[in-house]
């Protein structure tokens, strides 16, 4: 690809400047990690890597949440899909993600009731129009989709469902920056920070974990000039010696956040410890259903009993995620592990670190 490939960059002149900037600049070898999976998809679609100095690595993050999502919730989605007159709801990422035995795709192909939504509102009107079933949406997204499954929730209540519930997944993300920062061997010398995430916390969310750890951090859009603008702020803070928290998405960023949006999220939601794919339990880094809402809690109304399961072995999503390391350098990858036999969950989502590598890299 290399330079001539940014002539199909939007802004393209402003792209070479950054380039120019950021290859005159940049002397340290660095590690940069973007915490989106929407960055890693972007930096491998528009060759972002072909364009920077040898010297600067990006790694992919924790920014994927089908790839975090820990395998004993998938073998509880798929345990839902086993049930009588159950009707199981998901994002169409979660369809391959292996469990222990099985996926929900193989699930549907015998016979059990897994249907694709495109939003949580979909399932509510799915239990609405089937009221001899339960139906159990499996919600997993990061703080860009909390708020609105906590919506669902309140909708689901509005109308009085008996018959919807969610199997809570969901994740936030200052909490893992925090434990990538205080894990033995994980070596990072800046964050490109999520875009849409950011909209819903603001820049502030941010700021313990730039305080505790005075690391350089930039919030980016997703343009490549977003992304590339990122990496210059991210080599400049770096060559100067003044980590800072910086936004460089202020279109759509403000230090607050969506205050609307955060505040139906932590009406139906509480935080609790959360167990991530591959990394292990994080403090306070979960959303469960707050009590006043625990109705719609599937585990509560189901009760399933699910053994802890290792996860699969040679599987080094974990070491992926954390940016220990890449995927071409895990034994399975592109052998055993395929986009149409996957081992892991990173190889699954269109998200994934391992997916982007299949197709791009």
């Amino acid at each position: 690809m290399g330079l001539k490939y940014i002539e199909e960059f939007r802004d393209a002149d402003l792209a070479k400047t950054l380039i120019t900037c950021i290859r005159q600049e940049s002397q340290k070898p660095l590690r940069l990690m973007e915490v989106c999976g929407t960055h890693t998809m972007a930096i491998f679609r528009h060759g972002i890597r072909s364009v920077l100095p040898d010297s600067i690595t990006l790694l992919s993050g924790p920014g994927c949440p089908v790839c975090v999502t820990a395998q004993k919730d998938i073998d509880a989605f798929v345990a839902f899909s086993r049930l009588e007159n159950v009707i199981v709801t998901t994002f169409g990422d979660l369809m391959k993600v292996p469990g222990s035995g099985t996926t929900l795709a193989r699930q549907k192909a015998a016979g059990s009731d897994v249907r694709i939504v495109y939003s949580v509102f979909d399932a509510v009107t799915i239990a609405k129009q089937n009221p001899e079933k339960q139906v159990v949406f499996c919600a997993v997204g990061f703080e860009t989709t909390i708020p609105t499954i906590a919506a669902g929730i309140l909708m689901a209540q509005a109308q009085d469902l008996d018959n919807f519930c969610i199997h809570s997944a969901n994740k936030l993300t200052p909490p893992a920056l925090a434990a990538l920062m205080e894990t033995d061997g994980v070596d990072i010398d800046g964050f490109i920070l999520p875009g849409h995430v950011s909209v819903i916390t603001g820049t502030d969310a941010y700021r313990p974990v730039f305080e505790a750890h005075h690391i350089p951090s930039v919030i980016a859009g997703f343009e490549p000039v977003d992304i590339l603008q990122a990496v210059r702020m991210l080599v400049l803070q770096n060559e100067t010696d003044r980590p800072a928290l910086e936004n460089a998405y202020t279109r759509a960023v403000t230090d607050q956040g969506n205050p609307k949006a955060k505040a139906v999220m932590h009406q139906v939601f509480t935080r609790c410890d959360a167990a991530w794919r591959g990394i292990g339990t994080i403090a306070d880094s979960g959303m469960k259903l707050d009590s006043a809402y625990s109705r719609f809690d599937a585990d509560t109304r189901f009760n399933l009993d699910l053994p802890e399961v290792p996860e699969p072995k040679g599987c080094t999503c974990g070491d992926i995620l954390m940016g220990l390391k890449t995927p071409d350098a895990c034994a399975l990858y592109k052998r055993t592990c395929t986009p149409m036999t996957p081992v892991g969950p990173c190889m699954v989502s269109s998200e994934g670190a391992c997916a982007a590598y299949y197709k791009y890299a």
